[in-house]
Parts: C-alpha cells; sequence; structure tokens
C-alpha cells in the first residue's frame, strides 16, 4: 500500500485510559516549549485550561479563546458531546487536561481527543481549521450484527453526515427500525468552530477511513480532534442527563484502530478490574501473568484479513 505503514502493538493501558467512561487517547505532544516563554506561556496556558474548563459547560459544551499578548499568547479550544450534562463535560475536560501533562509537560502546543470531550491549545490562532491529521475508531466487545443490518446502519451513518448542516450545534441523531422491535442509534458532532463544508469532510473522512474495520459491528464510535461519530443498538444519547458511552467490559478486551497521518496503529487493550477509572501506568500487568500471547496473532490476523 502506497505511503502507508501499517503497525501492530498492544499497548497494556499505558497510552489509553478509561475515566468515567470516556476513553482518552495519548495526546498528540506537538512543539515543544520556548525556554525564553516558559514562565509566561505556561502561566497563561493554566489561565486558558482553566476558563475552557468552566465556560464549556456553561455554553453548550463548546468554547474557545486565547490568553495573553505576544510570544505569550496561547489558543485553546474545548468541546464536549452535545448531550453530556455540564458535570460531565467538566471532568471530561479536567481528566484531559490531566492526561496531557502527564504525557507532553512541555508542549506549546497540543491536540487530544476522547469519546466525550476533546480539548486543543497552540500558540497559533486555529480557530476555524479543520484537524484531520489523526483520528481513531473502536468497537470495544460489541459482537457481530446482521450484514444487512450493518448496510442500512451504516447509510444512516451516512445520511447524517450530509444533514449535518440542519442539526442544532452540528450535532445530528438518528434512528431506524432494523426489524423484530430493534433499533439502530446514531449520531454526529462536529467542533462548532468548523463550516459546514470543513464538518461534512471531518465526518465523512471518518467514515471513509473506518468502514472497513468498524464492518458488521453492532456498536462503534469513530474520533476526531474536529468531529466524531457514534452508532450502537440502544439510545446511548440522552439531551438530560450523563451520555452512555460504549466503554470496555470491567475485565476484557478492546479493539482500538488509530490513524496518525499515514500511519495505522492497530490495539489490542486487556483491561483488568482494578484499572477502570485510572490512568496509572501500571495497570494490565496481570496480562503477562495471564501468557494470554495468543491475542497477539489473534490481533495480526485480524489486521491482516482487513488489508489483504
Amino acid at each position: 500500500m502506497d505511503n502507508l505503514m501499517i503497525c501492530v502493538m498492544l499497548l497494556i493501558l499505558s497510552g489509553v485510559c478509561h475515566i468515567d467512561g470516556a476513553t482518552h487517547l495519548g495526546p498528540e505532544c506537538l512543539d515543544a516549549l520556548n525556554p525564553n516563554v516558559t514562565t509566561v506561556y505556561k502561566t497563561n496556558l493554566k489561565t486558558l485550561l482553566g476558563s475552557l474548563v468552566v465556560n464549556a459547560p456553561l455554553q453548550g459544551g463548546f468554547f474557545n479563546t486565547s490568553v495573553g499578548n505576544g510570544s505569550g499568547r496561547v489558543y485553546g479550544l474545548g468541546w464536549c458531546r452535545a448531550d453530556a450534562s455540564p458535570i460531565t463535560c467538566s471532568n471530561c475536560l479536567n481528566d484531559s487536561i490531566s492526561t496531557s501533562f502527564k504525557e507532553c509537560p512541555e508542549s506549546i502546543s497540543l491536540a487530544i481527543w476522547s469519546s466525550l470531550c476533546n480539548i486543543r491549545f497552540s500558540n497559533n490562532i486555529f480557530f476555524g481549521e479543520l484537524w484531520n491529521s489523526s483520528s481513531s475508531s473502536t468497537y470495544g466487545n460489541h459482537g457481530l450484527d446482521d450484514p444487512d443490518v450493518f448496510t442500512r446502519g451504516f447509510s444512516m451513518m451516512e445520511t447524517l453526515v450530509r444533514n449535518v448542516s440542519k442539526a442544532s450545534q452540528m450535532y445530528p441523531t438518528d434512528v431506524i427500525d432494523v426489524g423484530n422491535n430493534r433499533e439502530r442509534y446514531g449520531l454526529g458532532q462536529c467542533s462548532q468552530d468548523l463550516s459546514e463544508s470543513d464538518c461534512v469532510k471531518c465526518l465523512g473522512e471518518l467514515l471513509t477511513t473506518y468502514q472497513t474495520y468498524v464492518l458488521n459491528r453492532t456498536g462503534w464510535e469513530m474520533l476526531g480532534v474536529s468531529c466524531g461519530m457514534w452508532y450502537d443498538d440502544f439510545e446511548f444519547y440522552d439531551n438530560d442527563s450523563r451520555p452512555n458511552i460504549p466503554s470496555p467490559n470491567p475485565s476484557g478486551i478492546s479493539v482500538y484502530f488509530l490513524r496518525v497521518n499515514n500511519f495505522f496503529f492497530f490495539f489490542v487493550i486487556y483491561s483488568d478490574n482494578d484499572c477502570i477509572n485510572s490512568c496509572d501506568v501500571g495497570c494490565g500487568k496481570r496480562w503477562y501473568k495471564k501468557g494470554d500471547m495468543i491475542l497477539a496473532l489473534v490481533a495480526i490476523l485480524v489486521l491482516y484479513n482487513w488489508i489483504s
């Protein structure tokens, strides 16, 4: 495959954390701090991030602003899934910030995305710009669906993309009846600073990139810095309460697919009960004790079949 490298990785909860139902992928650490502006920039960044945590939940789950002047000026943006309550939104943003500074303590620019919220900051203005250099997808332990049902559900998601401009807060939802008292639910959302055309492009690229990966899966999510899509067989979104986020079983296997530029990473994650709601590096050590290395072979076979 031209300009494409496939990497198979087994990640034991060191770069992916599960906090309060949200999956936080490791942040993209960009430029390092210039020693000449470290103190000023760090002070302004702290003020900015605090402002995002306070204001985004109170303003429909989206807020962007800047703090400071000259070389010490920092621009930031935070957004949450529109059905997240203010408390859930605030907690997710706080958790994302904590994860970011553990992984990228000296970054002058950073982007992190999760199931519930996204944060980005930089010393250069980026508002209104589409971020499509990296994204991720997962289907957890949802199992397989009838191929005909999946086709209809995926078509619904494609329609969501086309109708995004008609939805409040760039947050379209839909549901289809698939027979036998069953439904499939879909949700899409873009960062509110995007234009309609960039929103459509962002969501469309997620579907194109991960369609084969989630093929015939009953539930899945596709996440990027600027947009996200969610799909399942139950009504996981709720405008009045905390959203239900499909997450890994307390003890089980979750599968993630991550794209960074032209590099694809395939993650198989084993979760222990003690690791849920924690980002401690020590989590997942029982993987080695159990000797379940057969999972590595399964991951390789699945990936091989996907690219063949």
